[in-house]
C-alpha cells in the first residue's frame, strides 16, 4: 500500500510540474505587484510590512542596517509562504525607522514535497521610510468609516496643509470581508495615505468581522497578541490599539450562530489588564473604532484606561466628527474622529501633538472647516 500511494503521489505531482510549466509563462506575464506596501505597527517595537500580488508566491523585504543588509522572509513557521496573494513581513522598527526599503515577491507555479515551480520576481522600487525624528510636533492623521469611498476621504485629506507623520485607519475602512479583494482595498486605502513612507495603525471596525476572511486578515498583521490589538509608540505617544468587536450582540440573527465576539473580547480584556501606564510618555492615546468602551460585550474597559492614565480615546463608529465626545464620565478626553457622512460626504481629520497640547483641525471633502479644538495634556 505504501509503494502504491508514492507512486500516485509521484504521478500527482509530475502531472502539477507539467502543468505548471506549461502555464508558467502565461502566468508570469500575469504576475505583478497589484497592491503596494505600508508598513503597519503590529506591537513590540515591531513593524509589519505588507503588500500584495496579483498572482500567489513569495514576499521578502530587503534593507540595509547598521553595514550588514537584510533579507527577511514571509514565513510561517519554519517554512516561506507561497500559497497566498497577501504577503507580510515583520521587521524591527529599529531597522526600518530613517531608512530604505524594498519588497519583492516570485510567482510560485506549484509546490510539491521535493520540487517548486518558479516564475519571475517583481521587485518595488526604494522605499524612504522616515519614522520619528525627534520632531517637537507630530501630525497624526485619523480616518475612520472610509467603506469604499476613498475619493471623498482623499478630498478631505487634501485640505491640510501639514503632512502626516502617523497615520490612523479606524476601522470600517470597507463594508464587510469576504474575500481577499476587500482585504486589498484595506491595502491600497493604506497606502493611498501613507505611501508607505509612514506608520499605519489599523484597528478592527465591527464591518471589518464580517465575512470569512475576517479573521484571515487579523492574522496577516502578525500582531504581537496575534489578534488586532496592540500597544505601540511614536516618540512621546504612547497608543492602545483596540479591537472593539462587532456592534451587535453574538446571539444577532445576522451572524447565524457563528461569531464568538464574547470570548474574544474577554481575551483581550484580560490581556488589557496585564499593561502598565508608561511613565514615560507626555502624551497617553487609545484608540478603538466602536465608541462605548463601557460595554463590550459585558466588559467595562473605562477602570482599565483609567488604570493606564488614558488622555484621549479616538473613537469612530458615529459617522460625524465630535471633539468633545461626552457620551461617557471619564477622567479622560472622548473624540469622534469623522469618517463617512450623509451619504457620500467626508470628515478627515488631523491631531498635532506638542507642548503638552493635542490640537485637533478636521475638514469634510467641500473644503469646509468641520471643527477645531485644542486638549490641553497635564502632568
Amino acid at each position: 500500500m505504501y509503494t502504491i500511494n508514492m507512486a500516485l503521489n509521484v504521478i500527482i505531482s509530475a502531472i502539477m510540474v507539467i502543468q505548471s510549466v506549461i502555464a508558467l509563462p502565461f502566468n508570469t506575464a500575469l504576475f505583478f505587484i497589484d497592491t503596494e506596501a505600508s508598513v503597519f505597527e503590529s506591537g513590540d517595537e515591531m513593524y509589519t510590512v505588507i503588500w500584495s500580488t496579483s498572482l500567489p508566491g513569495t514576499g521578502w523585504v530587503t534593507y540595509t542596517y547598521d553595514g550588514a543588509e537584510y533579507v527577511v522572509k514571509d514565513l510561517q513557521n519554519s517554512a516561506v509562504r507561497t500559497e497566498d496573494t497577501v504577503h507580510s513581513v515583520r521587521v524591527p522598527k529599529a531597522h526600518l525607522d530613517h531608512n530604505t526599503y524594498t519588497y519583492s515577491s516570485q510567482q510560485i507555479g506549484t509546490r510539491r514535497a521535493y520540487v517548486a515551480v518558479k516564475g519571475r520576481t517583481v521587485t518595488s522600487d526604494p522605499v524612504e521610510f522616515k519614522g520619528y525624528a525627534g520632531q517637537e510636533q507630530i501630525n497624526m492623521l485619523v480616518l475612520s468609516d472610509i467603506h469604499e469611498n476613498p475619493y471623498n476621504a482623499q478630498k478631505a485629506v487634501d485640505n491640510f496643509t501639514v503632512q502626516p507623520d502617523l497615520l490612523v485607519l479606524n476601522g470600517d475602512l470597507v463594508s464587510y470581508m469576504t474575500s481577499v479583494l476587500k482585504f486589498k482595498q484595506i491595502l491600497s486605502y493604506a497606502h493611498q495615505f501613507s505611501g508607505g513612507t509612514i506608520p499605519v495603525i489599523y484597528t478592527r471596525g465591527n464591518h471589518e468581522n464580517r465575512g470569512t476572511y475576517g479573521p484571515e486578515a487579523v492574522d496577516i498583521f502578525k500582531t504581537s497578541t496575534r489578534g488586532q490589538y496592540f500597544t505601540c509608540s511614536y516618540g512621546p505617544i504612547s497608543l492602545l490599539c483596540l479591537d472593539s468587536g462587532e456592534d451587535k450582540n453574538d446571539s444577532d440573527w445576522t451572524y447565524a450562530g457563528l461569531v464568538d465576539s464574547t470570548s474574544y473580547i474577554a481575551e483581550e480584556t484580560e490581556w488589557m489588564k496585564t499593561l502598565s501606564p508608561d511613565e514615560d510618555a507626555d502624551y497617553r492615546v487609545c484608540i478603538a473604532h466602536m465608541p462605548n468602551v463601557n460595554n463590550r460585550y459585558g466588559f467595562n474597559w473605562v477602570p482599565i484606561l483609567t488604570d493606564l492614565k488614558t488622555d484621549l480615546f479616538i473613537g469612530g463608529h458615529k459617522h460625524r466628527l465630535n471633539f468633545e465626545y461626552r457620551r461617557l464620565n471619564v477622567p479622560f478626553y472622548q473624540m469622534l474622529d469623522g469618517g463617512k457622512t450623509n451619504d457620500d460626504g467626508f470628515i478627515a481629520t488631523m491631531l498635532t501633538f506638542g507642548g503638552g497640547e493635542i490640537r485637533g483641525i478636521a475638514y469634510d471633502d467641500q473644503r469646509n472647516l468641520a471643527g477645531e479644538h485644542t486638549y490641553v495634556i497635564e502632568r
